[in-house]
């Protein structure tokens, strides 16, 4: 297996484990009535989701630039906007990881910050959803800047994703437009 194709599989599971997270996400606010096995929580479902996920995006970053082929400099990875492939694509993904990991670290300082401040950041990840999705629809996975393969199935596991995540953005949103109209 290349590295290119390892950074894709990471990248996939990335998603996943952000999909993952923001149903948990929804579980805790809503205090879905499930009972998890062998003693988890949903706090801690939650933490595990979005740890995994951190983890697999900074190895999916991490180990393109070790593809000579990738032709990806370290540099490349703070600042993709000049990368030889993808440019555009490369950035959005650039932008989700930031706005991912400002969201992850302060996590960190979650008791030290007021609630309501830690709160508005927390929000970051619904914002960092949208270049996110749009990264990994656009990219080609071998970056040979290939056109958009919609019916691939790494391509429709995104897509899905994508639905499941805004349909559940909207979900979130719309029960608090319908709490705030009956308050």
């Amino acid at each position: 297996m290349e590295t290119i194709e390892l950074s894709g599989i990471l990248g996939l599971t990335a998603l996943a484990c952000l999909t993952g997270n923001f149903i948990v996400g929804l579980c805790i606010k809503f205090n879905a009535p499930v009972k998890l096995p062998y003693g988890l929580t949903f706090l801690g479902l939650h933490k595990l989701t979005g740890y995994s996920a951190a983890i697999a995006i900074i190895l999916h970053v991490a180990i393109i630039p070790l593809d000579p082929k990738s032709e990806f400099t370290w540099g490349d990875l703070l600042l993709p906007i000049w990368t030889v492939h993808q440019p555009v694509a490369n950035t959005f993904g650039a932008i989700s990881l930031y706005a991912i990991a400002l969201v992850v670290i302060t996590s960190y300082f979650k008791e030290k910050m007021k609630y309501a401040t830690w709160r508005i950041i927390h929000f970051t990840s619904y914002f960092a959803a949208v270049p996110l999705f749009a990264h990994s629809i656009i990219t080609d996975p071998l970056l040979k800047d290939r056109p958009i393969d919609w019916i691939d199935a790494e391509k429709v596991f995104v897509e899905l994703c994508a639905l499941v995540v805004l349909g559940l953005i909207v979900y979130r949103f719309g029960l608090r437009k319908a709490k705030m109209a009956t308050d």
